[in-house]
């Protein structure tokens, strides 16, 4: 009773959190009170192309993010035909049964899910640069988890080798880096900050016009951001922006 608790008590903030606090709550807001049960499984894997995340149970709830098929997802409840997940970024929402199917994710594989997933200060900046582009009616960039890794290991070879420039000497030129790594895009940039804020370095990088651009670019579809911690310069950042291959 007390996981109960604790579990429906996650969700009642998450979704407190996405309403305002000047709207009367509606009917659809009023039935997240249910309490769910705990599922029997730990992880599911979706199975479909494009999954909807939702605030609730149901498709009238709003979508509060999207999964694709193969991501492999925490499981912390169940409503009836509803899981309801942890997500990448530490929120929650439901997504319908018949999108994904209970797995057993090994201690290796659940390593790699972890590595992936973007610390606060990724998360932060990522949210920056999409916030600049919805507002110019600009798509916003999804998280691809290689680019991520591979922006990850650009900042940490600058923190390690005392370096700050696109041209590492360890990997060659950002667009070599991206090959050598398996990384396939039609067109591809880069942006590098050194800044002890990630809003200093956000604004800074807006404030440039050919990192701006990179940013603004609406032929990017995707983006890695690798974040390092310096004693030097408070963080190094690495964003990296491709337009992907259909």
């Amino acid at each position: 009773m007390k996981k109960r608790f604790i579990i429906l008590l996650i969700l009642s903030l998450f979704l407190v959190s996405c309403t305002s606090p000047n709207k009367k709550p509606t009917q659809t807001q009023n039935r997240t009170s249910s309490i769910f049960d705990i599922a029997e499984v730990e992880n599911i894997k979706i199975t479909t192309s494009d999954c909807n995340v939702r605030a609730g149970k149901g498709t009238n709830f709003p979508v509060v993010g999207k999964l694709k098929k193969g991501d492999i997802v925490d499981v912390v409840g169940k409503f009836g035909n509803w899981y309801v997940v942890k997500l990448p970024n530490n929120r929650v929402g439901c997504i319908a049964s018949d999108n994904a199917k209970p797995v057993v994710v090994e201690n290796e594989e659940k390593q790699i899910k972890e590595v992936y997933r973007l610390t606060d200060e990724e998360q932060r900046m990522v949210t920056l640069i999409n916030n600049e582009r919805t507002k110019r009616n600009l798509k916003p960039l999804k998280v691809d988890k290689e680019l991520t890794r591979v922006a990850r290991i650009k900042s940490q070879d600058m923190e390690k080798n005392n370096y700050f420039s696109h041209y590492s000497p360890t990997y060659g030129s950002p667009f070599d880096m991206m090959k050598n790594f398996g990384i396939k895009f039609l067109a591809a940039g880069e942006n590098i900050a050194a800044n002890r804020s990630i809003e200093n370095a956000h604004n800074s990088l807006m404030n440039s016009k050919g990192h701006r651009e990179n940013i603004l670019n609406p032929n990017f579809t995707h983006i890695g951001v690798g974040i390092e911690k310096s004693s030097k310069y408070g963080y190094i950042i690495t964003e990296m922006f491709i337009s992907k291959p259909k």
